[in-house]
């Protein structure tokens, strides 16, 4: 029999953390860094509304499903900076949904980076996306090998790389950094790139800031944020905070000195990034969802991964969902540039909210 619990984390029982881990080890497709229980763990530090619902089967807890609660809905931990939705169960046991936000005192759960191998939650789906991953299965030559193989890029992102050390001075590259500089660098650049491109200043909330530095010095056997630096003979010119579970990477944080733009040093720590991982036992990096050029040029596949919303009022979910397709025909049409304007001018509002 199926029943649900619900635990602050706080009062999370000790021995279910490695129960998630098990979980996770035995179901390798769920293995994303932001499934692993070291992320909630990290997330708790720095926000205080984590708490964690418990899918038991006859005493035995068989599924975790962790989030942050606001009033009576559920967000992913950190909310839109999480990349991967899901519960950690697995996908061979039937649940409910509906049942254990019932018993969270949980109204609703919005997702649009579900794997769609989550099939408990497919009659919950509005849409599909696609999410580039980079496959170093067979390591990182091989890996060359397929890129040139599909075009040019990738040479020509090698010869920015020797041309930036030619002009620059030599480079130097670091898996992981403990200085302070490297992280600060990375703030102001990210923060200098969300002000040019028009993106919410997530790191205006010092929650955020603290955030970045509590993965960045935590370590685990089976989780980590290595933060990865490059530097031109003494200049730091890209700077990568990403997470990492045994097998796979997810880029997180890019960010890199406008200064040497013309040399693509982000692509470039990328390319050393790669090279670095599949040393470590790396066999998949993931891109995230988005049709940045970089992406698609670096990228081996798409996963598809899926957005929707479980609602315990089947009209308010049927209704978010008519509004979602409004939407994606809105982006579709001829006159998407005008008709979108009053989405846009929501969209800092909207996202503001994401991160209270």
């Amino acid at each position: 029999m199926i029943t649900y619990f619900n635990y602050p984390i706080q009062e999370f029982p000790h021995g279910y953390w490695e129960r998630w881990s098990d979980i996770l080890d035995e179901h390798p497709e769920l293995n994303t860094p932001f499934l692993r229980p070291e992320f909630t763990q990290l997330v708790a530090l720095a926000r205080d509304d984590v708490e964690i619902a418990v899918i038991d089967e006859d005493g035995i807890p068989v599924g975790f499903f962790p989030y942050q609660r606001h009033n009576h809905v559920a967000n992913s931990p950190v909310g839109r900076l999480s990349e991967s939705h899901g519960a950690i169960i697995d996908p061979q046991i039937e649940w409910n949904p509906i049942e254990m936000f019932k018993a969270c005192g949980i109204q609703s759960w919005h997702f649009d980076h579900l794997p769609v191998s989550q099939t408990t939650f497919s009659r919950y789906q509005w849409g599909t996306k696609l999410s580039p991953y980079v496959n170093l299965s067979q390591g990182y030559e091989q890996y060359r090998i397929e890129q040139r193989a599909k075009g040019s890029f990738l040479s020509q992102s090698e010869r920015k790389l020797r041309k930036l050390e030619r002009e620059q001075g030599e480079l130097r590259f670091e898996w992981h950094s403990t200085d302070p500089h490297v992280l600060q660098k990375l703030i102001e650049w990210k923060w200098a790139q969300h002000r040019r491109t028009n993106v919410l200043e997530i790191f205006q909330h010092q929650w955020v800031q603290d955030l970045l530095r509590t993965f960045a010095e935590s370590h685990f056997e089976k989780f980590s944020a290595p933060l990865s630096a490059m530097y031109a003979g003494d200049q730091l010119v890209a700077v990568h905070l990403g997470l990492m579970s045994p097998t796979n990477l997810h880029l997180w944080f890019p960010a890199y000195d406008m200064e040497f733009q013309k040399y693509s040093p982000g692509i470039s720590h990328m390319l050393k990034l790669f090279e670095a991982g599949c040393e470590r036992g790396i066999t998949r990096v993931d891109f995230g969802p988005g049709s940045e050029r970089y992406k698609q040029d670096l990228k081996s596949n798409d996963a598809t991964i899926a957005e929707g919303m479980v609602n315990r009022n089947g009209l308010v979910s049927r209704s978010r969902g008519l509004w979602y397709q409004t939407k994606k025909s809105l982006r579709n049409s001829q006159y998407s540039t005008v008709l979108e304007k009053p989405l846009d001018m929501t969209k800092q509002f909207r996202q503001w909210l994401a991160f209270r």
